[in-house]
């Protein structure tokens, strides 16, 4: 009697360490799957974040040309107003002239 309640035990045992590590397998496959999926979710967000960085440095990088091509008109223009400017006061300094000359003239 003794002898078949130590086997009983012995047998409860041995299932209960068969279940403990079946389910000990199971946990640690579910936790690879959990890590593995969060890897993937952590990665597609880490690709798309550095994707939007490039497109970002890219765009400033053309708004940088685009600056330095406006700055450089803009001078032009200005350059080409103060010359207009200057041919302008010329032709009144002229005008001027040739007014007090007619009117010298005239008298």
């Amino acid at each position: 009697m003794l002898a078949r309640l130590v086997r009983e035990h012995n047998q409860k045992q041995q299932a209960i360490r068969r279940n403990n590590e079946q389910l000990r397998k199971e946990a640690t496959q579910a936790v690879g799957e959990l890590t593995d999926c969060l890897a993937d979710t952590l990665n597609e967000r880490v690709t798309s974040i550095f994707k939007t960085q490039r497109e970002i440095e890219a765009e400033a990088r053309r708004l940088s040309v685009q600056s330095a091509k406006f700055t450089k008109q803009t001078k032009q223009w200005l350059n080409m107003l103060d010359g207009f400017n200057s041919a302008l006061k010329v032709i009144e300094r002229d005008m001027r002239e040739i007014a007090m000359t007619l009117e010298f003239v005239h008298k």
